[in-house]
């Protein structure tokens, strides 16, 4: 009896393939949002000072420590006859895809003028409006991981889905679209501006955002019933103080934050020293690659260690790779046929481990949302998934806020030219810093600077209690108790093949 429940499955193939297709949609649009393409995108491209666009980033970062949760604590209040989470999932796309188009065609509209003090509001106002439709959306979305089934196996198999498709279609946006129009922008080969370049990528992704990220809301159901007690809005903030494991998950995402400025150097070593942003493109394909392997073999992986030590691994993991990437390059950073093969190298086994953080990261947060329950007889999913979006989106935010300050530091900078048509160009400079040229300190902050940093995240780990027995017991009561309360499977596996 015990074996066949083990064998029952709430989430057909269907339903599983249209949650990860949403994710897909949903991160084409965010990739080009991450620090690989800011800071580029605001310096070089829209002509705003690093300085303006730090700042812009570090305010708004520090809005989302607010805004997520408190999409969290709407979440968990809200009660409709379509659940909780997708009433979210059906109004968001649309006004999401608008927001992105408004947000990347802003220095295309404002081509013609030199007033900073305007580009910077547009910075502002089109990057608060895109944020709030996002995250009225990504919550809700994370969220249904936990609740499309009561089943631990659904869970991971929907969340390693979503993760697979959004890195394999969400990232022909930042893999292969955006490096290859900006050098074909770059060297003449298309009648294209970088302006024109973003608008039409930011075009592209809004199609995206309607035509996948829709699904989640029309197709994938909610089956993990909720409490009917009504709780305040404020409970659903104290829930995250007491919740132990996700505040120590909380604190290794915040000490790790460093580590994400590769991003924003990588885009400016690909363009600045290379010459050459398709590398980038490559690589990452290489980095797919282990990607692949990663969610081919995670099932394995997981029998073998439990997710506390897989996130600890994944932190030494980049670590080593990191450091040993820096020296090999240190006196041939300028040289491609140098750092691209090690770099190609450090991304196919970093790919590989990445996949199994992806995983492993958004697991960790549903673990957390069975022990309050467990504790509690509540669930928030709304509260605790907020964390996990906006620890990310904080991350984010705070190293390309870092990364962008960093810039004039070391010898980097943006001057506007007026041409004779009235349309105004930014030029880059790259001149020395400390004694070193610019172009080594871009290659220092894409490899080893984040590979040291990274491993501060490991510390909270230490304290990290969801694991090993203490937490198959969890699961196994929780799991009894859902498989009670859950509606019925819409797929259910047995031996016995009629």
């Amino acid at each position: 009896m015990e074996e066949k429940k083990k064998e029952i499955r709430y989430v057909g193939v269907k339903e599983n393939l249209l949650f990860g297709l949403a994710n897909a949609g949903q991160c084409f649009s965010y990739n080009m949002f991450t620090g690989s393409y800011l800071s580029l995108f605001f310096v070089k491209v829209f002509g705003i000072p690093p300085g303006a666009v730090a700042t812009m980033l570090l305010v708004l970062g520090i809005w989302d420590t607010v805004n997520d949760p408190i999409m969290g604590g709407i979440v968990d209040k809200t009660h409709t006859r379509y659940g909780k989470l997708r009433p979210y999932l059906l109004l968001v796309p649309i006004p999401l895809a608008i927001s992105t188009v408004l947000f990347w065609g802003g220095p295309l509209l404002l081509q013609n003028s030199r007033d900073l003090t305007l580009k910077i509001v547009y910075m502002y106002v089109s990057y608060l409006i895109w944020e709030f439709f996002y995250t009225l959306g990504d919550v809700p979305y994370w969220s249904l991981s936990a609740a499309l089934s009561p089943s631990p196996s659904d869970r991971t198999r929907a969340i390693a889905t979503a993760r697979f498709l959004s890195g394999f279609i969400g990232g022909i946006a930042t893999v292969v679209m955006l490096p290859v129009l900006i050098d074909m922008s770059n060297h003449g080969q298309i009648g294209w501006s970088l302006r024109e370049v973003f608008a039409v990528c930011g075009l592209i992704s809004a199609v995206f955002i309607v035509g996948l990220f829709s699904l989640a809301g029309l197709f994938v159901k909610e089956r993990v019933v909720q409490q009917v007690e009504e709780t305040s809005f404020f409970d659903a903030f104290r829930f995250i103080g007491k919740n132990k494991p996700l505040l120590l998950i909380i604190l290794s995402n915040v000490l790790g934050t460093v580590s994400s400025i590769a991003g924003v150097f990588g885009a400016f070593y690909y363009t600045e020293v290379l010459d050459f942003m398709s590398w980038s493109s490559l690589l990452s394909l290489i980095g797919g690659l282990g990607g692949g392997a990663g969610m081919a073999t995670i099932g394995l992986i997981k029998k073998r260690f439990d997710n506390r030590q897989l996130a600890i691994i994944n932190k030494i993991v980049p670590a080593v790779l990191g450091t040993i990437a820096f020296f090999c390059g240190m006196r041939h950073y300028e040289l491609w046929y140098v750092v691209i093969p090690v770099i190609g190298v450090k991304n196919l086994i970093s790919g590989v481990f990445d996949a199994y953080n992806s995983v492993v990261s958004t697991e960790m947060i549903g673990d957390t949302v069975d022990y309050m329950e467990w504790k509690t007889g509540m669930r928030n999913e709304g509260m605790a998934f907020s964390v996990l979006t906006f620890v990310g989106k904080m991350q984010g935010r705070l190293s390309t806020s870092l990364g962008t300050a960093l810039l004039p530091l070391i010898g980097y900078f943006v001057t506007e030219t007026v041409l004779p048509d009235g349309t105004v160009e930014t030029v880059s400079n790259c001149t020395e810093a400390f004694g070193r040229p610019t172009q080594f300190w871009l290659w220092a902050f894409f490899t080893i600077v984040p590979a040291v940093t990274g491993l501060l995240a490991i510390i909270p780990y230490h304290f990290y209690e969801l694991k090993g027995d203490r937490l198959r017991e969890i699961r196994e009561e929780m799991r009894l108790r859902r498989e009670a309360a859950a509606v019925t499977p819409t797929e259910v596996l047995t031996d016995e093949r009629g």
